[in-house]
């Protein structure tokens, strides 16, 4: 009669499991699905952005404007004009008397991001969806 008792199997393992790298490679494939489609579409973001600013700034103009607050700046200067939207103004007279127009939280990034969807004409604020130069001439 054989008296030996089996070896014991032991209770400390090295390395991992098949499940645990099958799991470990359905997270990272699913990050990396998550990131790739974002991947180079950072200007595209911006654009958006600017365009949205720079919407909001023509919008709030054209508001200021009708209660008899004026931001166009001397010269037609597109960007001083945005910054004199973000600073705000209030009207001295007339039914808006009192009442504060601003768009706040902008950057100066934002500013000079939204003057390229903007033109000054005939004293007004307009958004444009071309987006303008440095030069101030339209982008093709």
């Amino acid at each position: 009669m054989n008296n030996t008792l089996p070896r014991p199997i032991s209770a400390s393992r090295s390395g991992f499991s098949l499940f645990e790298v099958l799991m470990f490679i359905a997270v990272i494939g699913v990050m990396i699905a998550i990131v790739v489609p974002m991947w180079g579409q950072t200007e595209s973001i911006y654009a958006a952005r600017d365009r949205r600013n720079a919407q909001e700034l023509a919008a709030m103009s054209l508001m200021a404007h009708s209660a008899g607050l004026d931001f166009i700046q001397e010269g037609d200067d597109v960007a001083e004009t945005a910054r004199a939207i973000v600073r705000g103004g209030m009207p001295l007279q007339g039914s808006m008397k009192g009442r504060r127009f601003i768009v706040p939280g902008l950057s100066e990034e934002d500013i000079k991001g939204a003057a390229k969807f903007l033109v000054i004409k005939d004293g007004e604020l307009i958004y444009t969806n071309d987006e303008r130069l440095e030069d101030g001439s339209q982008s093709l």
